[in-house]
């Protein structure tokens, strides 16, 4: 199928039928100090029995095509800068049975309470990656959709995915980020696959989609009483944005979830599209399935509103004595921010739960411009490897099921025993030039 006869269906409400196996299961996001704040299941989790961890190994041959060694920085001469950022889609995901969307949908709104206010401990059980958990074959399917999505209301042009050399979340940058710099602690694994002539889907692995939380660290409450619902996205289980930038020279296509937005102001009230109960009794199902392939749906429903770069946050919580013990570890969040161009970073301080300073930051500042001069070593390394695992998956072809681990700091490619695809058909030929 042609990718302009593929734009049509993304009205209403979808229901696609995705095909292969699981490529992104499971999923650990630790951050030294505390844990990002990410949505919660509800309280009726807490008591909850999380499965055992997945083997990083599980569905992959035994021994490995070839070693990935880490780029020199000195081989490139330019710094590497973000340029052409901009927004192409968003999502929420919803509190249903079935994997549904909210398109565009809206993160939380900061409420900027004033200081200094307690909230208690995490406890429960949260996603750590939701698009996992959701929609563990198809884990870009909710990605590709929302730009599609975006680009039929705003009456543009259909996305051009055949220019695109990088699609991917965040946190697959970030892990490459840390591999460069020689951070071995956290290993890592990473499926690959090619669409069309040069685009390389980057599957997200991890071997846990939740976490359980027993009241030792503060992230996840501290969202909650700090931010609010957007209109029309109360039962949001978590805030999905997509950008396209120019990485020097590789087009880039990247995920990532955002923890909250500065609000419109009071006399300029932003409403949502409409409101999930108007809409669901209007919206009609397009079923687009493969007869030998079925393995789960994804409803898309319309609303929320877009929200401008300009008002994106992200927050991260600290123990006063963490904060006294050490500086802050820019070295591990600024990537965070550069590769998701997060306008806002807010940095919340307690002591056993009681917040009392909110530092503010914007990643146009002097300081974090700084931060990012001296991160420009580990950012070069990573451009290169990013073009070097292009060259690797192209040389493997379309029919290549090959995946990224890393071990003790040593990357390897490896083949996977399945050749099912990452992606249906149909979404497969949108990356195809006609």
């Amino acid at each position: 199928m042609a990718a302009n006869s593929y734009q049509s269906p993304w009205r209403g409400s979808i229901v696609m039928a995705p095909s292969g196996r699981s490529f992104s299961q499971g999923a650990s996001h630790y951050r030294s100090g505390s844990f990002s704040p990410r949505t919660s299941l509800g309280a009726s989790s807490a008591q909850e029995t999380l499965p055992p961890d997945l083997n990083m190994m599980d569905g992959l041959k035994k021994a490995p095509l070839q070693v990935v060694a880490i780029p020199k920085s000195d081989a490139v001469q330019d710094n590497v800068k973000v340029e052409d950022c901009a927004y192409i889609g968003s999502y929420n995901w919803l509190k249903r049975d079935e994997p549904t969307i909210l398109v565009p949908g809206s993160p939380p709104q900061w409420q900027n309470r004033a200081t200094p206010y307690t909230i208690p401990p995490d406890t429960g059980v949260f996603f750590s990656d939701q698009n996992g958990y959701r929609i563990p074959k198809t884990v870009l399917l909710p990605l590709i959709v929302a730009v599609n999505k975006h680009a039929e209301t705003s009456k543009s042009l259909p996305f051009d995915w055949p220019s695109m050399d990088i699609v991917t979340d965040r946190n697959n940058l970030r892990k490459l980020m840390r591999w460069v710099s020689g951070n071995a602690e956290r290993d890592f694994r990473i499926d690959l696959q090619l669409a069309g002539k040069r685009t390389v889907l980057m599957n997200r692995w991890e071997k846990r989609t939740r976490e359980a939380f027993s009241g030792r660290t503060f992230g996840y409450s501290f969202e909650k009483a700090s931010t609010s619902p957007a209109p029309g996205c109360k039962d949001s289980t978590g805030h999905h944005r997509i950008i396209s930038y120019d990485l020097n020279g590789l087009k880039m296509v990247v995920r990532f979830e955002v923890d909250a937005c500065i609000p419109p102001p009071a006399k300029y009230p932003r409403k949502s599209i409409s409101s999930i109960d108007e809409l669901a009794d209007s919206l009609n199902a397009v079923s687009l399935s493969s007869p030998s392939r079925r393995a789960g749906d994804l409803h898309v429903m319309e609303g929320g509103t877009v929200v401008s770069a300009t008002a994106v946050i992200e927050l991260t919580t600290r123990s006063q004595a963490s904060m006294k013990s050490r500086f802050f570890d820019w070295k591990e969040a600024y990537p965070q921010l550069f590769f998701s161009q997060t306008a806002h970073h807010f940095l919340a301080i307690h002591q056993r739960g009681r917040f009392y300073d909110v530092q503010k930051r914007k990643l146009s500042s002097d300081e974090l411009q700084t931060i990012e001069a001296d991160a420009q070593v580990d950012l070069k390394r990573v451009r290169m490897a990013l073009e070097l695992i292009q060259d690797i998956v192209m040389k493997h072809g379309k029919k290549g099921r090959i995946s990224l681990v890393c071990v003790n700091g040593v990357l390897n490619v490896y083949e996977r025993d399945s050749d099912d695809s990452c992606l249906p058909d149909p979404i497969m030929d949108l990356f195809e030039t006609s």
